[in-house]
């Protein structure tokens, strides 16, 4: 299983960061948030090749940048099928946003015809644990070629995404916040450092990987991808190898 970072950033943007996003073996791609298209034609991905996303929570830096995806694909006619796995009103949303972007009348037609939605049930590759944010937060649990990485979209620290990512080869989860602002993370439903490291060692996961990551936070990784083998900084464009 061969991992590419679109983005390790959170909601609030530095200059040159891109929100958390990340795709397996160039098909499986995990949030989408804006300009996440541009990133992947960057990688040199072919985005008609993207067979399935997987949106964790509908805030914009997760889910927004899908109608870019579907107006590429679209104006390239591409009429493979895409699915997309999501919390309950992901269809809706959809629909409402293209509408909304005035996507044209043909390409809307070609994009309603070829994406498939699956709300609040996960597919054959991934399963879904509930997290604890201030919405409908999926963390998923996906198995492709032998290998299992948990991926914990946007969370507090919860038990039950402990028991998603037990004995993972892999554990993507965030770390917004230092633990100096365990205040501001315990109001957003969001994890500190310290949240991150417990979730890690209570599941047993081999590997764990920080993301949405801030301005603070960013230092921390940094740090302790140096200090320890068993964490992995994301560095956006490289392929990590499970």
């Amino acid at each position: 299983m061969k991992i590419r970072f679109l983005g390790n950033w959170s909601s609030i943007l530095d200059r040159g960061k891109r929100h958390t996003s990340f795709v397996v073996d160039d098909k499986f791609v995990f949030d989408f948030g804006p300009h996440t298209v541009e990133s992947i034609l960057e990688s040199k991905i072919d985005p008609a090749k993207i067979s399935t996303i997987y949106i964790s929570h509908l805030h914009l830096d997760h889910y927004s940048g899908l109608p870019e995806l579907l107006w590429h694909r679209a104006s390239k006619n591409v009429k493979s099928k895409l699915t997309i796995v999501g919390p309950k009103g992901i269809n809706e949303n959809m629909h409402l946003l293209l509408r909304a972007l005035n996507t044209p009348p043909e390409w809307y037609k070609l994009t309603d015809s070829t994406t498939e939605y699956i709300e609040d049930t996960g597919t054959e590759l991934a399963q879904i644990f509930r997290g604890n944010h201030t919405i409908m937060d999926f963390g998923y649990r996906f198995t492709f070629e032998d290998s299992t990485i948990f991926y914990s979209g946007d969370t507090a620290y919860c038990e039950e995404i402990v028991e998603g990512a037990r004995s993972a080869d892999c554990l993507i989860h965030e770390m917004t916040y230092r633990d100096e602002d365990k205040k501001l993370a315990r109001h957003w439903l969001h994890s500190t450092y310290s949240d991150t490291i417990r979730v890690f060692q209570e599941s047993g996961a081999k590997k764990l990987i920080p993301v949405h990551l801030s301005t603070k936070s960013n230092q921390l990784a940094l740090k302790l991808a140096r200090e320890n083998s068993h964490i992995i900084y994301p560095k956006v464009g490289s392929i990590i190898t499970i």
